[in-house]
């Protein structure tokens, strides 16, 4: 009988092994170099793809911000929160920052100013930093242009303080970029309720721009804008 149990506290410590080794086994990351790519999720991804601040990460202001505690990391001048693999395949959910949450937050912050231009072809005279609260001022009776600019591809997220008046972005060739209307910030409705994400992609020889238009008020029209970062609570 000893003998018995002592078979099966064996076997089933090789069971436990045996599942452990081929639970870590069965994802693999690929090595990334991180100078001309960086590991996202498992796979590298050229670095001219992954936002500053990336892919662990996102910007407050001119600061980073990484969700996994680790140290910014400089590569050729912009900042990087690097992901490690067992970041990556980690059984643990990752914790994610709630950015409709934040951008809440930042609605409480003070605000700069700024006016839209009336014609697509001023766009670069007013640009809104992103991680940024504005007050915007769209003209009477005039479309309005103003420009936003991730430097990289990515979803960046528009949060809107009147419904009904945004009608496009664009980047600066003129093309018109993909946009999902989200609908209001559901942490805060009242302060944003219209919401929208941008899909921005990088192109050879374009400036980075995200341009957004507006219609035309009937009156001088005054909203609360933000703008940043969305991938990190949006699928």
């Amino acid at each position: 009988m000893k003998h018995l149990f002592i078979v099966i506290v064996f076997l089933t410590a090789l069971t436990l092994i045996s599942c452990a080794g081929s639970k870590g086994d069965s994802v693999k990351c690929e090595e990334c170099d991180n100078v001309t790519e960086l590991l996202v999720g498992t796979k590298c991804v050229p670095i001219a793809d992954v936002a500053v601040c990336g892919p662990d990460g996102h910007a407050h202001g001119d600061v980073c911000h990484c969700f996994s505690g680790q140290e910014v990391t400089t590569i050729g001048g912009t900042d990087y929160c690097l992901m490690t693999c067992e970041m990556a395949t980690s059984d643990d959910d990752m914790v994610e920052e709630d950015v409709d949450a934040h951008a809440c937050e930042a609605a409480e912050g003070a605000k700069e100013t700024a006016t839209a231009v009336d014609a697509f072809e001023k766009f670069d005279e007013v640009h809104l930093e992103l991680e940024t609260l504005y007050e915007l001022t769209l003209p009477a009776g005039k479309e309005g242009f103003v420009h936003t600019g991730p430097a990289t591809t990515g979803d960046w997220a528009v949060y809107l303080g009147k419904s009904d008046l945004f009608e496009g972005a664009f980047n600066a060739k003129g093309e018109e970029l993909e946009v999902e209307t989200i609908g209001a910030n559901e942490d805060c409705a009242t302060t944003f309720p219209a919401v929208f994400h941008v899909l921005y992609t990088v192109q050879e020889g374009m400036g980075p721009a995200i341009i957004l238009k507006f219609k035309a008020p009937s009156v001088e029209t005054k909203i609360l804008f933000f703008a940043h970062e969305a991938g990190h609570d949006h699928e």
